[in-house]
């Protein structure tokens, strides 16, 4: 194929993470598909698997990346830690999806905390 100078290829990830040749049941929101104690496959999501690279690949991978893998995980366990999580039932969960500049949530989602000291306290 020939790709004429000075034009801009840009990668559809959001076709990639979505292709049935690739993924089995690409649709269905399925997080054990990357356990591989559940029978998943074990990807490296950073670069080197082009199967789900959210950080890019290649010379161009996102600088930000090491930062974001270490910041991200201790923020996630953190609030897990200090909250109880409970379901917004005016808002249930819809995990349809929106391809923008990035793929996004089409509505937000909507959760209650509540810190588990007040929950421990109610008690």
């Amino acid at each position: 194929m020939v790709i004429p100078a000075n034009t801009t290829a840009i990668v559809n990830m959001w076709a990639i993470t979505h292709n049935s040749d690739v993924w089995e049941c690409p649709f269905v929101f399925d997080p054990d598909r990357f356990l591989p104690s559940k029978g998943g496959s074990c990807l490296d999501i950073r670069g080197s698997d082009l199967r789900l690279a959210p950080f890019g690949a290649g010379r161009r991978v996102c600088p930000g990346m090491n930062l974001g893998m270490v910041t991200v995980s201790q923020w996630v366990a953190k609030l897990v830690y200090n909250f109880q999580w409970v379901p917004n039932m005016a808002h249930p969960v819809d995990l349809t999806e929106v391809l923008k500049l990035s793929c996004e949530m089409k509505k937000p989602l909507c959760a209650k905390a509540f810190s588990r000291d007040e929950v421990s306290a109610m008690m």
